[in-house]
């Protein structure tokens, strides 16, 4: 039996990799913020995972109740037209689309460290974006919803190419669903919520998207991070995920934390 732990696991296809590990007999810890959300027979931790704090009472609270963690999955996120900041001063997509994958990523590392063949899925986006933009991490000028998830999609593949050097018996996977219909949680404003609903209604069913990705999740070979785009594998973005940047960034995130 595995063990297996879903951020955003509540809705979408988090809530459905949920419903196929429940079905194999797996223990499913799901992470979200409305319980009544969560799949029948889940394990229900509530966080609100833009908060560093949050984070790291998760990770306390897991660490002090499982042996090992097979496979997590990195599924939060909620968009926002209007850049917004957390209460730690972060903007917030920043803090959940990217540092709160970094510190449950790093801070799980040891759990994930006791288990036969380690994965970690991260729904951060996996695509030729370039670098990161060192001179506006947090999109202090020029934000724009999407854009801001697109950096997210750089800083987390830097991420991956930088936990797998440290940990490289862990398995590291960036996918982009593409268009998928679901709940696409967020704060529109009119244009977007209108091209949210058009996406919604054009979306493929959460079931083809969870199809794409578990052969992913149940092999693979660890010692380099894999982006999955659509269910294919596709190179990495050199721009993305040199080690260089991957290091930088490490750094840099540290500095945000220790702030």
């Amino acid at each position: 039996m595995k063990t297996v732990v879903i951020t955003g696991g509540t809705d979408g296809i988090g809530r459905g990799i949920a419903r196929t590990y429940l079905g194999r007999g797996d223990r499913v810890v799901v992470v979200g913020t409305d319980k009544t959300k969560a799949e029948p027979g889940a394990w229900f931790l509530r966080a609100d995972l833009e908060l560093i704090d949050e984070n790291r009472r998760l990770i306390d609270r897991l660490s002090a109740e499982l042996d090992t963690i097979d496979v997590l999955v990195l599924g939060a996120r909620f968009q926002r037209s209007q850049r917004t900041e957390t209460a730690d001063g972060l903007e917030s997509n920043f803090a959940l689309t990217y540092l709160s994958r970094f510190l449950l990523s790093h801070g799980l590392a040891g759990l994930l460290g006791r288990a036969a063949d380690p994965v970690v899925l991260n729904f951060g986006g996996a695509g030729r974006f370039g670098p990161p933009r060192w001179d506006d991490l947090q999109q202090r000028t020029q934000y724009h919803g999407l854009t801001a998830m697109i950096q997210a999609g750089i800083l987390n593949a830097a991420l991956a190419v930088d936990f797998v050097g440290r940990h490289p018996a862990i398995r590291y996977v960036n996918n982009f669903p593409g268009t998928v219909a679901t709940s696409f949680a967020g704060d529109y404003d009119q244009a977007e919520a209108a091209q949210i609903g058009r996406l919604r209604a054009t979306g493929k069913p959460v079931e083809t998207a969870v199809k794409e990705i578990l052969p992913f999740l149940d092999s693979g070979t660890p010692g380099h991070p894999v982006a999955v785009s659509e269910g294919v594998a596709i190179p990495l973005d050199p721009q993305a995920s040199s080690l260089a940047d991957a290091r930088r960034l490490y750094d840099h995130t540290r500095e945000v934390l220790a702030r």
